[in-house]
Parts: structure tokens; C-alpha cells; sequence
């Protein structure tokens, strides 16, 4: 996944209160919407901010952020950057719900792979760290289909876990290090 970084310092070519809400945003007050020059549009709760000692518009409260690239994000902002929870998609199908915390995926939450993978579990600086549960599926690159449940470090198996392959009911149950199956 690409980094997440929302900071926006574009150049902001309309700012009006919007009349069409999404289902997301039914509801909520003080809803505007923002349509910037490279063509990302924000349509949400924004308050005043100081950032490096400028008072700009700063996206604060819940809203969806549409990149001109197709990515998306819907969910809670602070200070311009997704913080809590909320909900990223990008043109290729990928899909992450979950926590946010300074603009990268923190806490808990299901990433969806194009390929078809299934990870649920803990997130840290976008990427998975913690307990979680992989599901690899029967087809594409992990032909025999399988599933990991146990730790992860730095995006990769590494502690305790159990890898169960469902083509053949093998099981690999223990020390996982940088991806690979150590032993007991």
C-alpha cells in the first residue's frame, strides 16, 4: 500500500458548503465542500488551523477525501492527516478499515488485497505489526491456499504462530522469523 500522507498544502480553487451529501456524511453539520487544482476534492467538517505559523482550513471532524489518482478516504480527520477511524480504498481494489493515526493505518483493522489475501488484526506506521490473521486464497501466487494466525513484526510473520495450508491440512505450528518457519 502507499504511504498515506494527507498533509495538503494544494492550491484550493473553490471552497462552498456542499448541497449533496453521501450516506457517510448524512447527517452531519457543517459539511463544505473543498475542489483543489490538481482535482482531489474533500467534502467534510474542516475548522481554522495553525501550521508552521499560517492559519489555513484544515480538514478536522469526519469527511471523505477523493484523490484526483482514484485512492479514497472516508472517515475522521485531525490537523489534515486521517486520525481514528476510517476507511481507504484505491483503484485497484484494495481496501483497509480500520485505525488511523497521523495519516498511516495504526491500531486494529482488515486490509483486503487485490489478489484476494485477507489480513485482520494490528496495524503500526502502515504495517502489520502485532497479533493477526492472514488468509491466503486458492488461487494467484499462493496456489494451495492457507492460513496464518499468530505475530507479525515489521510486515512479516515473526514470533509465535500457526500456518495451516488447506489443500493438504498441513500444519506449521511455532517460531516464525522474518517470514519463515524457525521451528518450536
Amino acid at each position: 500500500m502507499k504511504k498515506l500522507f494527507l498533509l495538503v498544502f494544494l492550491v484550493l480553487t473553490s471552497f462552498t458548503y456542499a448541497d449533496t451529501r453521501g450516506s457517510f456524511l448524512e447527517g452531519i453539520q457543517g459539511v463544505v465542500k473543498l475542489n483543489f487544482s490538481d482535482g482531489s476534492i474533500y467534502e467534510g467538517q474542516v475548522e481554522e488551523c495553525l501550521v508552521s505559523g499560517k492559519q489555513i482550513t484544515c480538514f478536522n471532524g469526519v469527511g471523505l477525501y477523493t484523490f484526483q489518482t482514484g485512492y479514497r478516504y472516508e472517515g475522521e480527520f485531525k490537523d489534515n492527516k486521517p486520525n481514528g477511524q476510517g476507511v481507504f480504498t484505491s483503484p485497484d481494489g484494495q481496501l483497509y478499515q480500520g485505525g488511523f493515526k497521523d495519516g498511516k493505518l495504526n491500531g486494529k483493522g482488515i486490509m483486503i488485497y487485490p489478489d484476494g489475501r485477507r489480513f485482520e488484526g494490528e496495524f503500526k506506521d502502515n504495517k502489520r505489526d502485532g497479533y493477526g490473521i492472514m488468509t491466503y486464497q486458492d488461487e494467484g501466487l499462493y496456489l494451495e491456499g492457507s492460513r496464518y494466525e499468530g505475530e507479525w513484526k515489521n510486515d512479516k510473520r515473526d514470533g509465535q504462530g500457526v500456518m495451516t495450508y488447506l489443500d493438504d491440512g498441513r500444519r506449521l505450528e511455532g517460531e516464525f522469523k522474518n517470514n519463515v518457519f524457525i521451528g518450536d
